[in-house]
């Protein structure tokens, strides 16, 4: 992808008189793709419209069809394997950037699903993120404050990582084995009860082919778009999640509404290819910062922001940026998400931060990502909902469980 493409790509994501062309977007490669996925989360400067179109591309991507399907899985399997097999069914499920979904069934009678890589994209992949990496060193080289304020190199550096964590398949069963230890380690300590995760056939499996139980359920995705998730549910994806953001530091490290199935009473996490971690400086002083939060204690919340800094601001400079914090937060209290975003105005307060002289660690983006996931969550399920004041909830039983929690 050369530096004229990427221009053209940003201004397909940011064209104002009409919604991005996602056809157009898949033709220019992976990467394209995985940019405008970042993109959909960014409605602290996309219209909802746009961020909505772009989240399109999760799940509902091109698929490999036909004799091209049947070629494909062929040249990632041996014979043997489709012996394991009374039936694969050629239409898929589901398609989504890397790969796609079909459903089957085993000889010995358990229903499953099979996800394969849909091409080799790690080659052009690779020469893509060297191609972009210089483009944006480039231009930090003129702009140096947009390193400091978005942090561009950063997001590309997650973006690669968790995109080549997702290139081989081997790696969604390693780190959902790592999620479910942590799981069965603090079920005593924290009510995970409702998390599950499906099985995986690893005799079936390789680095481009995956077998898994089929779970049979809606996405959370589909729920929201048939406006069928209730506010309880919506809840209880962000008590599971904040467990392991908030007291862990390690988290699905794409936990789209995609990717959680609810069956029944339970939520099942899929598509673990991805893992997140976070230091423990940036862990803490998050939670901090939304502690105080929930009780619009905005002093509290300037600390902790400052805190949470790998640099942080004293004397003059600090108190500039808490009344500045201040006039920001002055039309916050008691809103609903669909009036003020939770994610837009925490965007701009680690702006405000930035501005006033304090560092973050590189790296912060996978967890300001997931938090855009389950604001976008809530925004677009249940939009009157004071989302603080339900937060509230959840902070002592966070509080108790961070004394006792297992890593």
């Amino acid at each position: 992808m050369k530096w004229l493409m990427f221009i053209k790509l940003f201004k397909e994501i940011f064209s104002k008189k009409r919604l991005p062309n996602l056809e157009y977007i898949e033709k220019q490669g992976l990467l394209a793709v995985k940019i405008a996925q970042t993109f959909a989360l960014r409605i602290d400067f996309l219209s909802e419209s746009t961020c909505t179109h772009l989240a399109k591309l999760y799940s509902r991507t091109e698929p490999v069809e036909g004799l091209a399907y049947q070629n494909l899985l062929k040249s990632y399997v041996d014979k043997v394997w489709f012996d394991h097999f009374e039936y694969i069914e050629e239409k898929p499920i589901g398609s989504a950037s890397v790969g796609q979904v079909h459903r089957a069934k085993l000889k010995t009678g358990e229903e499953v699903v099979i996800k394969f890589l849909k091409k080799d994209f790690k080659k052009k992949f690779i020469k893509d993120v060297k191609s972009l990496r210089r483009f944006i060193k480039f231009i930090i080289f003129f702009y140096p404050k947009l390193q400091k304020v978005a942090d561009p190199v950063g997001i590309l550096e997650h973006i690669e990582n968790y995109t080549l964590a997702e290139l081989d398949l081997r790696n969604e069963i390693k780190h959902g084995y790592i999620l479910k230890d942590i799981h069965d380690k603090n079920q005593h300590i924290f009510d995970l009860s409702r998390l599950k995760f499906p099985k995986i056939y690893e005799d079936l499996s390789s680095e481009n082919v995956l077998v898994s139980e089929y779970i049979k359920g809606d996405t959370i995705d589909d729920l929201l778009s048939e406006k069928k998730m209730i506010l309880a549910d919506i809840l209880e994806i962000f008590h599971i999640h904040g467990f392991f953001v908030f007291l862990v530091g390690t988290f699905h490290g794409d936990l789209h509404p995609g990717n959680i199935i609810k069956k029944d009473n339970d939520f099942y996490f899929i598509d673990t290819g991805a893992i997140s971690k976070v230091g423990e400086k940036i862990q803490k002083g998050l939670f901090q910062f939304m502690d105080r939060l929930a009780y619009y204690d905005y002093d509290g919340c300037a600390h902790a922001l400052n805190q949470m800094a790998l640099t942080e601001i004293s004397g003059n400079k600090f108190e500039a940026f808490h009344q500045k914090m201040l006039e920001l937060y002055k039309d916050f209290d008691d809103k609903t998400v669909s009036e003020i975003s939770l994610t837009k105005r925490m965007m701009e307060t680690i702006k405000l931060g930035v501005h006033s002289g304090m560092v973050f660690e590189k790296g912060m983006f996978p967890i300001i990502k997931s938090m855009m996931y389950l604001d976008g969550i809530v925004l677009k399920g249940a939009p009157d909902t004071i989302l603080m004041q339900e937060m509230r909830r959840y902070l002592n039983e966070f509080h108790e469980a961070k004394k006792e929690v297992i890593r």
